[in-house]
């Protein structure tokens, strides 16, 4: 059950697409302690994601600001970064991705030895090229301005040139049948090539992302061999993973 200040809060959200706590709170002449208290209801009823310092629309279509997403479900994304780290072996060849949890993942990763990482994400590089056991590669092509991803037809070229152990990866969201969706199709692509020359495949998606959002199609959760979240899936869910043999790691 909401409330009318809630039920204005919710249209506020998905007419706008974003909207942090202080905006909120002025919209609708409450405390911001008001509207926390309304946007952890909101979200625990999946009417709204809530956001370190603001909320979103679970129905939006389009990405959410990339500095926005940095600060967003941090603790969930430490632990799951912590968990994928410790199943990495030292002397490894490993993909990451572009995006805030790899980034996230990439820190957590500090502490290992001797691995092989290759990354179209100059943010990911950046920080992991401070281990001086590690081996960091990056592409050429073009450089997105916002995220500092790296895509195109010689960043595929590249990559192609590759046989990995591990792909690290995350998604926009998770729909309910299973498939993995993003936003944008040139990181997909590259994310797609690396799919087919992995061992293993590795997914790291917060609860947040547990809601359908994006429109284009990165593969299913049956291709992951592990799928690391925050929270137990549902009952639709944990049997298309169990049917395909994708394991999932709960991270606390």
């Amino acid at each position: 059950m909401t409330n009318p200040r809630q039920d204005k809060l919710i249209k506020l959200v998905i007419d706008k697409g974003y909207y942090t706590v202080e905006e909120l709170a002025e919209k609708l002449d409450v405390s911001t302690q008001t509207i926390r208290r309304d946007i952890k209801k909101l979200s625990e009823q999946r009417l709204l994601v809530r956001h370190h310092g603001g909320a979103s629309s679970p129905a939006t279509k389009t990405n959410l600001d990339y500095e926005v997403r940095k600060v967003s479900e941090t603790d969930q994304k430490r632990a799951i970064g912590k968990a994928i780290a410790e199943l990495i072996p030292d002397n490894s060849t490993i993909f990451i991705t572009i995006g805030t949890t790899a980034e996230v993942i990439a820190s957590e990763l500090l502490e290992k030895n001797n691995l092989q990482i290759i990354t179209n994400s100059l943010r990911v590089a950046n920080v992991l090229h401070g281990n001086k056991s590690f081996d960091v590669l990056i592409p050429s092509g073009k450089v997105k301005a916002f995220n500092g991803g790296i895509v195109g037809t010689e960043a595929l070229d590249f990559i192609s040139n590759f046989r990995f152990d591990y792909l690290i990866t995350s998604a926009a969201s998770l729909d309910v049948d299973g498939t993995l969706l993003e936003y944008d199709l040139n990181e997909t692509m590259i994310t797609q090539t690396v799919m087919k020359s992995a061992r293993h495949v590795i997914v790291g998606l917060d609860s947040t992302k547990l809601i359908p959002k994006g429109s284009i199609e990165l593969g299913n959760i049956t291709d992951a061999t592990y799928l690391f979240t925050d929270k137990p899936l549902n009952a639709n869910l944990e049997a298309i993973t169990e049917k395909g043999e994708t394991q999932v790691v709960v991270c606390e």
